[in-house]
């Protein structure tokens, strides 16, 4: 190893480059960090911050994040188009029509477009928030839109009732 201090340094400073030193032969994978294909399964989620993926979900096979890091370069390039709404919902959801302002009679307002999903399918909030998540990463920022979509949606409540019965009975003294 080469010396950077010189000879009258100090404890403290020759005590910091043998620090140095070990932390230097530490087997950390750089390059393997950002390779697509060889970057450990536990940091995909920072390379695909780094390839600026704006879509992601932690419970996505490791397959699906790859291909996801991959594709988003040319994805990032169409950005805002209306195929890159339309990939990016193919991955949410399997029937669904994308329809501008301009497709409408009488047209809606410049703009907009409206996510129609087929009736016959029947969403969870869950999907339907995957679908607001992904059209919100990838629209343009000048876009409005609207879901068009039948919702299943689960909950309880408790319906009580009480009834109060009696005799009321007047006492006079004479």
């Amino acid at each position: 190893m080469y010396k950077l201090i010189p000879p009258n340094s100090t404890k403290l400073e020759k005590n910091i480059e043998q620090l140095g030193e070990k932390i230097s032969v530490l087997p950390v994978p750089f390059i393997d960090l950002h390779s697509i294909d060889h970057c450990p399964v536990s940091h995909l989620p920072w390379l695909a911050w780094e390839h600026r993926v704006e879509y992601w979900q932690p419970d996505w096979s490791e397959q699906d994040k790859r291909t996801a890091i991959r594709e988003s370069q040319s994805f990032n390039a169409r950005r805002g188009t209306r195929s890159s709404i339309e990939s990016l919902l193919s991955t949410v959801v399997a029937n669904f029509q994308l329809k501008a302002w301009h497709e409408f009679q009488p047209k809606h307002q410049p703009f907009t477009f409206v996510v129609i999903i087929d009736p016959q399918h029947l969403l969870n909030i869950e999907q339907l928030l995957q679908v607001q998540t992904a059209i919100e990463a990838t629209k343009s920022a000048r876009d409005n839109y609207s879901i068009s979509a039948r919702i299943q949606s689960e909950g309880s409540f408790f319906i009580g009732a009480a009834c109060i019965s009696g005799e009321t009975v007047h006492m006079e003294t004479i």
